[in-house]
């Protein structure tokens, strides 16, 4: 296997985000946009209801341009959380004066109390053809265990870019829910690179929930999931293949072997993301179809985990 150029967002034992000022890949990146509402929030009880929570409208506008696709990248800093605080950290896009939401990104992680938390929340946004959308950053916070409000602070460094302006193709999927027991492939994209593509890249990013405790869902012990320690320790590997006119594998780019995540039961939610970068499409291959995924991994000494659906776990293969 050869190895292109990536950076995978690792955690250790407490399972924290790495910090990164802009979106990974492209040169071209677009300047990020601020957030345009910083400052301590008040988290809400854990008994909320779902549909009670209360959502927060943190700024950092993008406009996608009518027709237009574009890769939307957020990022959400947090910190001193009273604590141990669910965050979920969207991207919203709205049609003009509208407040239903005509795309989402979605990722969500528990944060430590009193411990500083980047999240990165990213993927691709098509504007209908007949109107732009704004988009812009949102979040919720809810107390993990207690039932009281709490609070939380949300750093000026969080923002939205727009990371290559107008997209030339890209194929993008998002996960249903899937126990996770040993391994999975998630995400998985077919591509098929324009003719005058000379490079292609990725993204792989997984929104894990850590199984412990009572049997719930997908987390159940008849579905033989492991819930009985304190941690489950995930494997992610993006892989990339490109095909033989045949459909057989011609070249296959990793971001490296596969990384080794632990996540505790309280952390509980966590999101994994990977990249690749400037990855050439060969012509020796006879075919510039491409198909992606995330190799993802249960080690069978740690708890089971569910990777997550609802936008919250994306895969892409693109061409700026």
């Amino acid at each position: 296997m050869r190895t292109a150029l990536i950076r995978a967002s690792l955690a250790g034992a407490l399972a924290l985000a790495v910090s990164m000022s802009m979106a990974p890949g492209d040169a071209r990146a677009a300047a990020a946009v601020p957030i345009s509402a910083p400052g301590r929030y008040a988290s809400d009880p854990s008994s909320t209801p779902s549909g009670a929570k209360t959502t927060r409208s943190l700024g950092g506008q993008v406009t996608v341009p009518a027709g237009s696709t574009r890769y939307l990248s957020s990022k959400l800093h947090v910190d001193d959380a009273a604590q141990v605080t669910e965050v979920s950290h969207m991207i919203y896009c709205r049609r003009p004066g509208e407040t239903t939401n005509h795309a989402q990104l979605v990722s969500g992680q528990n944060v430590l109390a009193n411990t500083r938390t980047a999240m990165l929340t990213r993927g691709f946004v098509t504007a209908p053809a007949d109107t732009a959308l704004t988009c812009s950053v949102y979040a919720q916070f809810v107390n993990h265990a207690a039932d009281a409000a709490g609070a939380i602070t949300v750093l000026a460094a969080s923002y939205l870019q727009d990371v290559n302006d107008d997209i030339a193709a890209v194929q993008q999927t998002f996960s249903t829910s899937q126990l996770v027991n040993s391994s999975v492939n998630a995400n998985p994209v077919s591509f098929t690179a324009p003719t005058s593509a000379t490079k292609v890249q990725a993204i792989g990013d997984v929104s894990i929930t850590v199984c412990y405790g009572p049997d719930k869902g997908l987390c159940s012990r008849s579905l033989g999931a492991r819930m009985d320690g304190t941690r489950s320790y995930v494997g992610t590997q993006l892989v990339l293949n490109q095909l033989k006119a045949d459909g057989s594998v011609c070249r296959t780019t990793t971001n490296g072997p596969l990384a080794g995540t632990t996540v505790t039961t309280t952390v509980h939610h966590y999101r994994i993301n990977t990249w690749l970068t400037d990855v050439p499409v060969d012509t020796s291959c006879g075919s510039r179809d491409f198909v992606s995924y995330t190799r993802t991994t249960a080690n069978a000494d740690f708890n089971s985990f569910k990777i997550e659906a609802n936008n919250q776990s994306v895969g892409a293969v693109f061409v700026p």
